[in-house]
């Protein structure tokens, strides 16, 4: 089987929408999994979450929710279902500090230049 990945990001947080306080999330991300870049799409493999981004809206890079530290990736897009969904990504390696010092903004810029959005 031919493996057409364009690029992949391990160790990549997850959230599938804001975290805010009414969650109780005590974690700054719920699901940590690899993020694969296809001409077609994006697929998130975690943990617990397995979701297929194909239809990509817009992308933006900044704060979110509760968490006053981390800057995230959101991607809104059409799910299988065509309904409007969110998907917020981080990079997560080094406990998180990769994603600060620039990781996350190296992942927004990735999406961007794949995708030309």
């Amino acid at each position: 089987m031919i493996d057409n990945r364009l690029n992949q990001l391990i160790n990549v947080w997850f959230l599938p929408s804001k975290n805010t306080w009414k969650d109780f999330q005590v974690m700054a991300m719920k699901d940590i999994g690899t993020l694969c870049f296809y001409a077609d799409g994006i697929t998130f493999e975690g943990g617990e979450t397995n979701i297929k981004i194909k239809k990509i809206l817009e992308i933006s890079y900044g704060k979110q929710g509760r968490d006053f530290i981390n800057k995230w990736v959101k991607i809104k897009y059409y799910n299988h279902l065509d309904e409007l969904s969110e998907a917020y990504f981080a990079d997560g390696n080094n406990r998180g500090w990769s994603g600060i010092l620039g990781g996350t903004k190296k992942m927004y810029n990735l999406v961007k230049n794949l995708y030309n959005i």
